[in-house]
């Protein structure tokens, strides 16, 4: 075995920025260097992490706070959940917070269904919605849709009144 040298660090060289470069692609006003992770901005994430994070009139945060079901934020969660199925099922690892997303939404919600409180939709509509969070939950945590590649994801429509 042959013993090498041990040779001195060399300090980095620094990077002048060239005054006429574009900024970076996704730069925001020189705040942003470098491009934007596509799981702060990009659909479905964005909606996907402003409903994990609850944020004020987000079905997650509607169903927590005033136990009423939300039609139009539901409609919202599912395409981006359905999206996002769509989009990992061939990955390995995902992000933490999307997999704490998917239990809320499949495990936690369901449950705030039965809260004394809750006010009620029209029960068709909401056993179809809560088939539908139990479906996508089975096509993310399994990684495989349910129903196969080639099924057509209808939306789920609220009863007309």
């Amino acid at each position: 075995m042959e013993a090498t040298e041990p040779t001195a660090p060399t300090a980095p060289v620094p990077v002048e920025p060239i005054a006429d470069a574009e900024p970076p692609d996704g730069a925001l006003g020189g705040k942003h260097r470098g491009p934007r992770d596509p799981m702060e901005t990009e659909w479905p994430w964005d909606t996907l992490r402003a409903e994990q994070e609850g944020r004020e009139g987000r079905f997650s945060e509607v169903m927590r706070r005033e136990y009423r079901w939300d039609e139009e934020a539901f409609t919202r969660l599912e395409a981006a959940m359905r999206a996002a199925c769509e989009a990992l099922q061939e990955q390995a690892t995902i992000e933490r917070w999307v997999g704490e997303g998917f239990w809320c939404w499949t495990a936690v919600i369901p449950e705030l269904t039965e809260h004394p409180r809750f006010a009620t939709p029209e029960a068709t509509y909401l056993r179809q919605c809560l088939a539908r969070l139990r479906d996508l939950g089975s096509w993310f945590f399994n990684g495989t849709s349910p129903y196969g590649p080639d099924h057509v994801w209808e939306p789920v429509q609220p009863a007309v009144s």
